[in-house]
């Protein structure tokens, strides 16, 4: 989430301009010309020569619409570098092997940047599925099982905070596109354990997530698991407790990483012994 009280220094020289774009693309989408003007403090035109200099660089890429910039691959190489020292990414892998292990589907885990979901690990599964999320991957809350799941966990004064600002985009005819309608989803969720997604980012695809949350109570990442959307949905009574019993033993093991007396956890039924009460069987 942005953060109000880091104010960035006055704007002195080329520099400063450069990193005042990028400090804006961390919180947008895309820019335009008049975008990057207003975050440096410049003209369109260096705008423009200034924006071609950061694409050399690899810093920004065109987008998609004629115009418009968008964050680059090495801007995301060196937000890669931050989000692999994370807590999450740091004690999430073990789990979430163990969650592919059991479903057979590929799997992951992602943390809250403004206002997407970024995939900080990744398991790929067995069984083919047609999602290329990889490490580092983002994706909108409203209409995913990561976002929404990690919204869920939200206490109130702090979703309705994050729900000021959350654009509601369509990208399919399933997808949530009003605060209502959301703000119901997530009562589902909070009553289930877990969250999710069937087609309201793809058509094609299906996911269930549940929120993973810090030693304040607040959520901090979302697991999920996710594959082509008939194969998820018609396994969700199965996948979807296996996932949340991930995401509780996960919350345990980001509680107790600070005690380095702790044994390791793990997902419940193996040689240390349970994290959480229910069963480890493999879901079919």
């Amino acid at each position: 989430m942005r953060d109000a009280g880091l104010q960035p220094p006055n704007i002195s020289g080329p520099l400063d301009r450069a990193l005042a774009v990028l400090r804006h693309m961390a919180g947008a989408q895309e820019a335009t010309a008049t975008d990057i003007a207003a975050a440096a403090g410049t003209s369109r035109s260096t705008a423009y020569r200034l924006a071609e200099r950061l694409t050399s660089w690899g810093f920004l890429q065109l987008a998609d619409e004629p115009g418009r910039w968008m964050l680059g691959p090495e801007a995301l190489r060196l937000g890669l570098a931050v989000l692999s020292r994370s807590q999450v990414a740091q004690v999430a892998p073990e789990l979430v092997r163990h969650l592919m292990e059991l479903t057979r589907e590929t799997t992951g885990v992602a943390i809250p940047v403004h206002d997407s979901m970024v995939f900080v690990h990744r398991e790929l599964g067995p069984i083919p599925s047609p999602a290329t999320t990889r490490v580092g991957t983002t994706r909108p809350m409203h209409c995913t099982a990561v976002g929404k799941a990690w919204l869920a966990g939200l206490s109130g004064p702090r979703l309705a905070k994050v729900l000021e600002y959350l654009p509601l985009r369509a990208y399919t005819p399933a997808t949530i596109t009003t605060a209502a309608a959301l703000g119901r989803e997530l009562a589902v969720i909070r009553r289930r354990g877990w969250a999710v997604d069937d087609g309201e980012m793809s058509p094609s695809l299906g996911s269930c997530a549940a929120a993973v949350f810090g030693p304040d109570g607040e959520p901090v990442a979302a697991v999920s698991v996710w594959g082509p959307r008939t194969r998820i949905t018609r396994r969700l009574e199965r996948i979807g407790p296996v996932v949340a019993s991930t995401a509780e033993a996960l919350t345990l093991r980001l509680g107790r990483s600070t005690d380095r007396r702790d044994p390791p956890l793990h997902v419940h039924g193996d040689d240390s012994g349970p994290a959480t009460a229910r069963p480890p069987v493999p879901v079919r």
